[in-house]
């Protein structure tokens, strides 16, 4: 398969970190739920036009919400889904909560492959590795408000410059835009 057989095949997650949401990270608010209801229903859609490939940056929030998503539909669906964590750095999770390191590690356990692009931290890591997710993928699901600052918008901008299919979700409310983010339309 070729390298751009298997782009066509994948999907790029970004989205915002929780603070970012009205229900902060209160992943039970009803709000919060519809959010990862539309994200399931985005995946089985993108399942459908025969994307089967997933890749997450694992960060708190949208990314770690759609990884879940993937994994559900793998593990208890049974749909034949690869979700690949691209990770910024070796240590992503540290200086987050017990229960956010136990939660991600738990993911990243499910996962079909990690990939660590750096042993360490550094200045625009997280950057490289949202172009890196972007670069293997045709599409990209973004959990996004619109904003002009921030690494979701930055990633945003960066697919719309390679041309990627974009398919972003407002996460207040919930429409759903394919190709320019800015042009807000509800769609089933």
């Amino acid at each position: 398969m070729t390298g751009a057989e298997l782009e066509r095949r994948c999907c790029a997650f970004t989205g915002h970190r929780p603070g970012r949401y009205p229900f902060g990270e209160d992943i039970t608010h009803p709000d919060a739920v519809r959010l990862r209801e539309r994200l399931h229903r985005e995946i089985i859609a993108l399942y459908r036009q025969g994307v089967d490939c997933f890749y997450s940056g694992m960060a708190q929030g949208a990314d770690q919400w759609a990884a879940e998503q993937v994994l559900s539909l793998r593990d208890e669906c049974g749909l034949p889904l690869r979700l690949i964590c691209a990770l910024p750095c070796r240590g992503q999770d540290r200086g987050w909560p017990k229960r956010a390191r136990e939660h991600y590690l738990g993911l990243l356990l499910r996962a079909d492959e990690v990939i660590y692009l750096a042993e360490r931290y550094t200045e625009g890591c997280m950057q490289q590795r949202n172009r890196y997710m972007v670069d293997r993928a045709e599409t990209l699901l973004a959990v996004y408000d619109g904003g002009e600052d921030g690494g979701t918008a930055h990633t945003v901008r960066y697919a719309m410059r390679r041309r990627r299919r974009i398919i972003s979700i407002h996460p207040d409310s919930l429409l759903v835009t394919r190709g320019d983010p800015q042009c807000r339309l509800e769609l089933p």
